[in-house]
């Protein structure tokens, strides 16, 4: 038998050892007083199209900028890591910078934080908005949250199977890398209300944390629940309503 000391130094670090604790999750997002996303970790906002997801997620990160909780979220950066990574992959001009709007308007900002990092990469391919990513994480080792909107533009077809594994296992490994929480969005389907294709599935099973958003046409109201999360973690639904274009929760 040939041994090979490089297998036997990454078995060695991957073994599991009596003496060894390891250090407690560290909190990230949180979610009506419930932890939601840790370091290493990958959390999902999922719903239909022009559901509301955006309006959760830019008050979800607006909450990494001040010292409480808006719609019951609220974000703990990790001590000297505190830069926030926006990847916009859908949006237009317009509409980047409007989402970031709201996002100053929920903390009462007339600008956004310098350690706030904000890209579009709306007019990208799959493999330059990765190699961007790991750019910018390896640039910034201060970003302790990545925020992808959306997930599905990583892929060419996220009903391949064997390109969504791969997508997986590249989001596994920059987690883990850079030990960042990532928060991601995903579109679902229509007729089943699942996040879509074969990347859907499989990003289900490895989150720490699947939410949803449904809409409320009627109403105009948003309703954000956990739809995959570990029992002892589970958050009442939490409901806004649009009033003339400004946001507040419904109780």
């Amino acid at each position: 038998m040939i041994i090979n000391h490089e297998i036997d130094e990454e078995l060695f670090k991957r073994s599991y050892f009596n003496s060894y604790t390891p250090e407690k999750e560290q909190k990230v997002l949180q979610i009506g007083g419930k932890v939601i996303g840790t370091l290493g970790n990958i959390c999902v906002f999922s719903g239909l199209p022009k559901a509301g997801k955006s309006t959760f997620l830019n008050a979800c990160i607006a909450g990494a900028f001040v010292p409480y909780s808006i719609f019951e979220m609220a974000m703990f950066l990790p001590v000297g890591r505190k830069a926030v990574c926006y990847i916009d992959t859908e949006s237009s001009e317009y509409d980047f910078y409007r989402s970031i709007g709201r996002m100053k308007t929920l903390i009462s900002f007339s600008d956004m934080p310098d350690y706030f990092l904000a890209y579009r990469m709306r007019d990208l391919n799959p493999k330059e908005i990765q190699a961007y990513i790991e750019y910018i994480i390896q640039l910034r080792p201060d970003c302790g949250v990545l925020v992808i909107d959306g997930l599905l533009d990583l892929l060419m077809n996220y009903n391949d199977e064997v390109e969504s594994r791969m997508l997986i296992n590249w989001l596994k490994k920059i987690t883990s890398q850079a030990n960042i929480l990532l928060i991601g969005v995903v579109h679902t389907g229509k007729k089943d209300g699942m996040t879509l294709g074969h990347f859907g599935s499989m990003i289900d099973r490895y989150c720490q944390s699947v939410l949803t958003v449904e809409k409320d046409s009627k109403e105009q109201t948003f309703e954000l629940k956990g739809k995959f999360l570990r029992s002892d973690i589970e958050f009442s639904p939490i409901k806004i309503i649009n009033e003339s274009g400004v946001f507040r929760q419904v109780n």
